[in-house]
């Protein structure tokens, strides 16, 4: 019996691997086969409906096995040993060799090759340039990439580290409002750079995100606003009131009113349409024209043309001249925000007329707290009977000589608005 056994035993191990079986299962009787590819208890089995596909793969894997055999011995003495040793140190650290080089391949030959930062960028504002950018924002990005580029732009951008980019910022004299937006439209850049191949991680990932407290918005007093009407019905003949007006009491967006023709603005139906080009959005939308603002509006109607002043600093201009010494950020639309939500109660209303989403937008960055009874004063804000009808042949004559401004009876009327 003990001659049986071992013979059986030997037959056995003489048996090529990696062993095909056969297979009968208990439930149904189904026979399959199995190709035990296992080697001192390690690998895989594999199974097969037919012994002719068990035979293939035990074929391929016999080949592997081989070539695999053929391939170590050719390897140097030298490159094995160091192979052994490279592998006994990975082992501490729980890597292995083909780990560690995949991490070396990836950080020291990015996957796209090496590129310089200042390249990366070019590229970065070209791409968003095609995915329809407007202007604004790719001169914005230009200006604040263009200035970490004057100190990096050189150095292959897989090679600038965190403690690169960190020195670099904590030497810029900048607010944490400014800090905080290189550091959004830097991790960008490496993000593009990412996904682009030209580096393997993004250094900005360990930047601290700035605490910014929260202030409330600026926006003007009801007298404040009718001083500022009252100026700009003076000021080179009414040029800008129409601006001042849609702003204060439409909401409309800067950018908006730069691209806001009088086409678009609506007397009769009282409405303004801001057109999908020019909304921040890209999603048309129909501003109501309140009773007060079509009042400001009447006389200075016209067919067609800009409704924006003919250069930036004419805005900079009627502002100081309506005793602005400074200007808090999109006061205008802030002021719309804060006292039409005010007046109506209507948070959803308000946020649709302003070109939100959703309300939550409105109450964390725009609204201030303003009391009914000055929300109600606000939107009574109207010209004096006549005070700013000009003729048509000075109404929009940029040259004109400013008329003198505390004449106007709309500054006494704004004064006693306050």
């Amino acid at each position: 019996m003990r001659t049986k056994a071992r013979a059986r035993s030997l037959a056995k191990q003489r048996k090529p691997w990696p062993q095909v079986r056969r297979i009968k299962y208990k439930t149904g009787g189904r026979i399959a086969w199995m190709v035990d590819g296992r080697t001192n208890g390690k690998g895989e089995r594999l199974f097969f409906d037919t012994k002719l596909e068990a035979d293939a793969k035990a074929d391929a894997l016999r080949i592997e096995r081989r070539n695999n055999g053929t391939t170590a011995l050719a390897i140097p003495a030298k490159l094995r040993i160091e192979a052994a040793e490279c592998a006994e140190r990975l082992k501490r650290v729980g890597a292995s060799l083909s780990e560690a080089t995949d991490f070396f391949i990836l950080h020291a030959r990015p996957e796209a090759g090496a590129k310089s930062l200042a390249d990366v960028v070019s590229a970065l504002l070209a791409d968003k340039e095609r995915a329809g950018r407007r202007p604004q924002y790719l001169s914005v990005q230009k200006y604040v990439l263009g200035n970490f580029a004057a100190a990096f732009g050189s150095s292959e951008i897989h090679t600038i580290s965190h403690e690169d980019i960190s020195g670099w910022m904590n030497a810029q004299p900048w607010k944490l409002r400014t800090r905080e937006n290189y550091r959004r439209d830097l991790s960008n850049l490496f993000g593009f750079a990412m996904r682009h191949g030209y580096c393997a991680k993004n250094p900005m990932s360990r930047m601290e995100r700035a605490t910014l407290d929260d202030t409330p918005p600026g926006i003007l007093t009801v007298s404040e606003s009718a001083r500022l009407l009252a100026a700009a019905s003076l000021w080179h003949s009414g040029l800008l009131l129409p601006y001042v007006a849609i702003g204060l009491f439409a909401g409309l967006r800067a950018s908006e009113l730069v691209g806001l023709d009088w086409r678009d603005v609506s007397l009769e139906e009282r409405t303004i349409e801001v057109k999908a080009r020019v909304a921040k959005s890209r999603a048309r939308r129909i501003v109501t024209m309140s009773d007060n603002l079509a009042a400001w509006l009447a006389p200075h109607r016209r067919v067609e043309g800009r409704i924006a002043p003919p250069s930036k600093c004419m805005w900079g201009t009627l502002r100081k001249e309506a005793g602005f010494q400074t200007w808090p950020k999109n006061a205008l639309r802030h002021s719309f925000a804060s006292y039409h939500v005010a007046f109506h109660r209507n948070a959803p209303q308000t946020s649709l007329e302003m070109g939100h989403d959703n309300p939550n937008q409105l109450f964390q960055s725009y609204r201030e707290l303003v009391k009914p009874a000055e929300a109600k004063r606000y939107w009574q804000i109207t010209p004096t009977s006549g005070a700013n009808i000009v003729p048509m042949t000075t109404r929009h004559n940029a040259d004109a000589k400013p008329a003198k401004i505390s004449d106007n009876p709309l500054i006494r009327h704004a004064s006693a608005l306050g």
